[in-house]
């Protein structure tokens, strides 16, 4: 099930280790009207899967739209997204942008692991792992990703690096 903050829901379907185009061809099959999909977490597809859904689109006439990240923590693509990147019609940005704790746009996702960011380690962790460690994400502007200057970080370091003003 998917849930809106507004209280709409739907039935998901989670298509870890499914054939996307099969699965939409074996609903129409049985009569099931299909208007379009919604992929949320693209990201987290097989690149084969993002080929599957371009087939949708293209043999069997159904919008798809993806919704996700694009890289990681690390800055580095997710195969999904770039295999996404590589075949989509259209990339749009969404209409409200994130912002970095100095309110510049947060282009950048960091992990941070006991409230220091790494830029190391396996690209995709699920949540509530055994281990002691609390691991969350921050979003960061580019600059502040670089610099790995955390929001927490910005308020126990006071120093021209962490405050939010141009350089001239």
């Amino acid at each position: 099930m998917i849930t809106s903050r507004i209280g709409l829901s739907a039935t998901a379907r989670d298509v870890n280790g499914i054939d996307v185009y099969d699965d939409v061809v074996a609903t129409l099959t049985t009569g099931t009207r299909v208007d379009y999909l919604i992929c949320d977490e693209a990201q987290f597809y097989r690149p084969e899967q993002i080929d599957q859904l371009s087939r949708v689109v293209d043999d069997l006439g159904i919008d798809v739209f993806c919704f996700g990240i694009l890289a990681d923590f690390r800055t580095e693509l997710f195969p999904g997204s770039r295999r996404l990147v590589e075949l989509c019609d259209r990339l749009d940005k969404p209409p409200v942008m994130p912002l970095c704790w100095c309110g510049r746009p947060a282009t950048h996702n960091a992990r941070v692991v006991n409230g220091v960011m790494t830029t190391q380690g396996d690209q995709v962790v699920v949540g509530d792992t055994d281990t002691s460690d609390e691991v969350h994400y921050e979003v960061l502007c580019r600059r502040h990703h670089r610099q790995r200057i955390t929001a927490e970080r910005s308020r126990a370091t006071l120093s021209e690096q962490t405050l939010p003003f141009d350089e001239v």
